[in-house]
């Protein structure tokens, strides 16, 4: 019984961390459009590489999103 249990929280935490990849990789790309207004595709890469901090934001965002990734392929 309590190995079942560990396989649907063991299971549960992979979900999660699945989802937090997902939300990781998408936040740039969703933070860009919405200081853009949603308005043009074009914009967003744009806003993405209009700065420093942008720039960092957007590796720092995607570096984790793959860190996270490749520790729940292991």
């Amino acid at each position: 019984m309590t190995t079942q249990l560990e396989a649907n929280k063991n299971g549960a935490l992979t979900v999660q961390k699945k989802v937090t990849v997902i939300g990781l990789a998408v936040l740039p790309i969703a933070l860009a459009a919405y200081s853009n207004n949603g308005i043009s595709i074009q914009g967003i890469s744009s806003a993405l590489t209009s700065g420093v901090f942008p720039i960092g934001f957007t590796l720092l965002s995607w570096g984790l999103a793959a860190k996270i990734g490749l520790k729940i392929r292991k």
